[in-house]
């Protein structure tokens, strides 16, 4: 897929015509001879934070009843955060670069363009026909967190340690500055998130916060172990479903990056099961991962391997939920979100001694 420059960025649903489109769809090879659209109109879809998401129903001969757009935020405060943490250049950048080598069931992409310098981009992707959007705050079962650990390991394994999938500068954005300065956000964010959510999580939580966000320097120094392209935002919102398949199709590579994939598993787990089912089913399930996992060609990684690397990323979540928190423009549904997420992960952090693996 080809990534285009800003000449080529959209930027606001509102420029969309039934003629812009055409063009791009006739671009894309998928607009036949002799078709065209007619008549579009366009319709907010999902509830995701950092970008604005459309669905773009098309009227015409031989052309797709739906399509799906996205663009930068237009809320400022999100907006400046995504161009910030370059989650829009992420998120175009996989489409672009490494959507066709991952066996995760993901979109496909029919047009990409990026501002880097305006913070501005453009998607257009196929639409999920008859899909919905998965819920956190609701959760899944064991038998649907079992299901999407195949898409987990289908992104993590064909990209496993390789020099080139490394080597994709949007990626591997990592390493001790990135990290420095993800930890000065959170850190100076952190007063503000306890103002505003303190109260409604439980004492050992907020003790579990209190003691972590201060070392978030020495939890990136404790990372070890092999890495590969992680999705790190693995959770229901970002994952849609059709009827009668449990497998999801994965969407939001806005925090994509070159990482430990037991972060993402720890995530998931984490952050999208009750605390009570995750305790219950927790061993099966990594274990799981770990099949669908060797499924892939990766060899040498199994239980033992994983075990410090998982203690660990249970606080991925809490690093991503805290600074999200108070970073993105802000909700009710946002506010119920991030609090049930945070709370998920830090007891799930509790409940394997997370601070005592480094």
């Amino acid at each position: 897929m080809k990534l285009h420059g800003p000449g080529r960025v959209i930027d606001r649903p509102e420029q969309l015509s039934a003629a812009v489109v055409s063009d791009l769809l006739a671009e894309a090879g998928r607009l036949p001879s002799g078709a065209r659209v007619d008549r579009i109109s366009v319709e907010p879809v999902g509830t995701g934070q950092m970008a604005d998401t459309v669905r773009i129903r098309l009227e015409g001969e031989g052309v797709p009843a739906t399509l799906v757009a996205k663009f930068a935020s237009s809320d400022e405060t999100s907006r400046a955060t995504g161009k910030m943490m370059r989650a829009y250049e992420v998120e175009v950048s996989f489409y672009a670069e490494l959507a066709e080598r991952v066996t995760t069931r993901v979109p496909e992409a029919l047009f990409c363009a990026l501002d880097t310098e305006a913070g501005t981009f453009t998607l257009l992707l196929e639409d999920i026909v008859g899909a919905s959007q998965g819920d956190q705050i609701a959760g899944c079962s064991v038998d649907e967190a079992r299901a999407c650990l195949e898409d987990l390991a289908g992104l993590h394994g064909p990209c496993w340690e390789d020099p080139e999938v490394a080597a994709m500068a949007w990626l591997a954005r990592g390493g001790p500055d990135l990290e420095a300065f993800t930890a000065s956000v959170v850190q100076g964010v952190f007063p503000g998130f306890l103002d505003r959510y303190a109260e409604q999580l439980t004492a050992a939580q907020v003790g579990l916060l209190e003691a972590f966000i201060p070392r978030m320097t020495d939890w990136y120094a404790a990372k070890s172990g092999p890495r590969t392209a992680i999705h790190c935002d693995f959770r229901l919102d970002n994952l849609l479903f059709t009827p009668g398949d449990p497998r999801p199709v994965v969407v939001d590579f806005q925090t994509a990056v070159w990482g430990s994939a037991a972060d993402d598993l720890a995530y998931f787990l984490g952050g999208n099961l009750t605390a009570d089912d995750r305790r219950e089913a927790e061993e099966e399930l990594i274990a799981e991962y770990l099949v669908r996992l060797a499924a892939t060609g990766v060899e040498g990684y199994g239980r033992g391997e994983i075990d410090r690397s998982y203690r660990l990323g249970t606080f991925a979540g809490v690093v991503l939920g805290v600074g999200a928190a108070m970073l993105v423009q802000r909700t009710d549904r946002g506010d119920e979100m991030f609090l049930c997420s945070v709370g998920r992960h830090a007891d799930h952090a509790l409940d394997h001694d997370a601070l005592g693996a480094f």
